[in-house]
């Protein structure tokens, strides 16, 4: 999960602060939830799906496809 957002965030080349005001969160509390201080919550990643315009499966792992076809 973590490294798919990572990824995302650099093909993309956007900030982490940029997104995390884009999905609701604080910019520390992304930064925690990138190195894995605090779990990223369900709400978390149907925003980030969202944002990225990829499918939660993609997140979590459950597909390498980033949209569903």
């Amino acid at each position: 999960m973590i490294e798919r957002v990572k990824k995302l965030i650099k093909q993309r080349g956007i900030t982490q602060k940029f997104l995390a005001e884009s999905i609701g969160l604080s910019e520390q509390s992304l930064c925690d939830k990138l190195h894995n201080r605090t779990a990223f919550t369900a709400k978390d990643f149907v925003a980030l799906a969202d944002f990225f315009q990829v499918s939660v499966d993609y997140l979590t792992g459950r597909t390498d496809h980033e949209v569903v076809e």
